[in-house]
């Protein structure tokens, strides 16, 4: 008989904490996937981003899908977009695309041609006064131009110099047409770290900080959720006087990631944990992807980006907060992204969010804590029977500060050692599952 595996949690917190709130900061879901039901259309997918409190939403193009021949325009996503945003009074993030990640996404005829060449810098502004003809209703929050190009250009200076010079110009020319407009350039997180020198060059003449965030390993296996503190600590003191917009940001559920549904939902409750700190530091988190990808669109990624591993395959066909099939249905990721939103009123859901996780209200009574607050101790009594639990505390940033492991029975008593006064969530976990959850205060 398979031995079930029970998992406390303790979560520390600070009482007086900063939040994000609705005026200032902005969730976004990419919603441009969706499933195979033909009721459950985009409009479906639009309303539960719309439903969950998202207050912009990205539009992607290529440069090439946009400009299909030499100064030939296809401008149809532009017409949808300039007729149905404006009706459902949302703003839009537009990203156009020279570079993406890997790939070259310049006209034909300028593929040979350097970033800093004025005839391919011109040929941009072109494609940006056909793209203003079509969105005249449209609302920009900003304007990205390029996605993931330090992929692209690694270490070579020289490629890094002739985009610099590109996108100061291309930028400048933009807040011509859109005055007021906020611009960008989207690096990867590791990109943005790694080539700092270069990347902060780029960024001079940006009014955001642009970043895709997945944390991965190198072999596309998750790394623990407690990074996220580190990273986004990492950004801020690079840009400490800029906003960052993650336009991209994702955590997949696949075991051949060594992740699970629980863990990518724990993601998200340590991404808004760590948000709460960095509030005025990062403006935007735009989450990837709403549904999970069919197979279909996961073999033209990897064709795309010309990686076909396996863990890779199964990073992108599980980044969705739902799965994807009729319907979709939720995993726990995306009913903990509209719990986190609710509790920091970007939406008044009728769901259950006393807790986080839906998960933690099925087995809410099964322990017990007194006293509570409290100062020195306090005893867990559970009505389940531990077998080799473990205890782990973590801080706010994520960060295990204390691991109590091989716990049996049914009382435990927990001792504050040399924790800090403040707020505590308590949860109980079994099979990779958090089954109950409680709220504890430490008091001097």
């Amino acid at each position: 008989m398979k031995t079930k595996l029970l998992i406390f949690t303790i979560v520390i917190c600070g009482i007086a904490n900063a939040q994000i709130t609705p005026p200032n900061n902005i969730i976004g879901v990419d919603v441009s996937t969706y499933p195979q039901n033909p009721s459950f259309n985009y409009d479906s997918c639009f309303a539960l981003g719309a439903d969950l409190g998202m207050g912009s939403l990205g539009l992607f193009q290529n440069w090439t899908s946009v400009e299909t021949a030499p100064n030939i325009f296809n401008m149809t996503i532009f017409d949808i977009a300039n007729y149905y945003y404006p009706l459902h009074s949302m703003p839009i993030d537009l990203t156009i695309v020279p570079i993406h990640t890997n790939n070259l996404e310049v006209p034909s005829d300028l593929t040979t041609t350097t970033f800093d060449n004025p005839i391919l810098i011109n040929r941009f502004k072109t494609l940006l006064d056909s793209i203003k003809v079509h969105i005249p209703n449209v609302v920009l929050t900003s304007l990205v131009i390029g996605s993931e190009h330090d992929v692209y250009m690694g270490t070579n200076a020289t490629m890094w110099a002739q985009y610099t010079t590109f996108y100061d110009s291309v930028s400048t020319y933009a807040r011509t047409l859109w005055p007021g407009l906020k611009v960008a350039t989207e690096l990867t997180f590791s990109g943005i770290t790694t080539y700092s020198i270069f990347a902060q060059t780029l960024n001079t003449n940006s009014d955001y900080i642009g970043v895709s965030y997945y944390p991965l390993n190198n072999d596309f296996t998750v790394k623990p959720v407690s990074t996220i503190p580190t990273d986004f600590s990492t950004l801020v003191s690079l840009y400490p006087s800029k906003q960052i917009i993650f336009y991209q940001y994702g955590y997949p559920s696949s075991i051949s990631c060594n992740s699970s549904e629980s863990q990518q939902a724990q993601f998200i409750t340590q991404t808004f944990t760590t948000w709460d700190t960095y509030a005025s530091n990062v403006k935007k988190i735009d989450f990837t992807w709403l549904h999970d990808l069919d197979t279909a669109a996961v073999n033209f990624y990897g064709t795309y980006y010309g990686l076909t591993d396996t863990i890779f395959l199964e990073y992108l066909h599980t980044l969705g907060l739902r799965t994807w099939n009729e319907n979709g249905t939720d995993k726990a990721a995306f009913t903990e992204l509209q719990c986190q939103a609710k509790q920091r009123g970007y939406n008044n859901l009728n769901i259950n969010c006393t807790t986080g996780f839906n998960e933690f209200s099925t087995l809410q009574n099964d322990f017990t804590l007194f006293p509570n607050p409290f100062s020195a101790q306090t005893i867990l009594q559970t009505d389940v029977l531990l077998n080799n639990a473990t205890i782990t505390i973590y801080n706010c940033f994520g960060q295990t500060v204390k691991e109590i492991k091989n716990i049996y029975g049914q009382t435990v008593v927990l001792s504050r050692d040399n924790l800090p006064s403040g707020l505590y969530f308590i949860r109980l976990t079994e099979d990779d599952k958090i089954i109950a959850s409680d709220k504890l205060v430490i008091t001097d």
